[in-house]
């Protein structure tokens, strides 16, 4: 009898190794056909201007409102034409220059934001006024501020953008272009 229980223990372990792996097979299977992440959209907004949103939310504290999370990277040189967006904006230089013009409007600059300051030293309020913000500054403002903005050095310009936007509003809205709905 001994020798039967003992060429019983490789079997037993053969038939339980089966059933585990068997029961883990859909599990495994299941992790190998989900879908990769979709890329991000980079859309062109002017030549040598893009845009990525890298995420947006519903606001629970502003309704009607969504909040964005977008890069911005404009070439050396490269410029937007003036534009607003439906609501709050605050932009940050993640690195290299970025040239920033009032045409209509208030806007707050803040120096040294990527290191903690939080006042604003400066207001542009007078048309025409252009702010050259370098890694680490912020400039914030409303829906009622129509500007432009440009590559002002010799490397790319790298901004983050947050913004608090009505829902379903384009996030940048040009100044004097039909933004007509587009025809089926």
């Amino acid at each position: 009898m001994r020798h039967v229980r003992i060429g019983l223990i490789p079997v037993v372990a053969l038939l339980l190794a089966g059933i585990v792996s068997v029961g883990f097979t859909p599990a495994i299977s299941a992790q190998d056909t989900t879908p990769p992440a979709a890329p991000i959209t980079v859309n062109e907004l002017a030549p040598g201007v893009t845009a990525e949103v890298l995420a947006a939310a519903p606001s629970a504290v502003a309704p009607g409102k969504t909040v964005y999370i977008a890069r911005f990277v404009f070439q050396s040189g490269a410029a937007i034409f003036p534009h607003s967006h439906p609501g709050t904006t605050v932009l940050g230089v993640l690195s290299g220059s970025f040239g920033w013009t009032l045409q209509a409007g208030t806007a707050h600059v803040v120096r040294g934001a990527g290191s903690g300051a939080t006042e604003p030293v400066e207001d542009l309020t007078r048309p025409g006024t252009e702010v050259i913000l370098e890694a680490g500054d912020e400039i914030f403002y409303e829906d009622d501020v129509v500007h432009t903005a440009r590559g002002a050095g010799d490397t790319d310009a790298v901004v983050l953008g947050t913004l608090v936007l009505e829902t379903g509003a384009p996030l940048l809205m040009p100044v004097d272009m039909p933004m007509g709905t587009p025809e089926a």
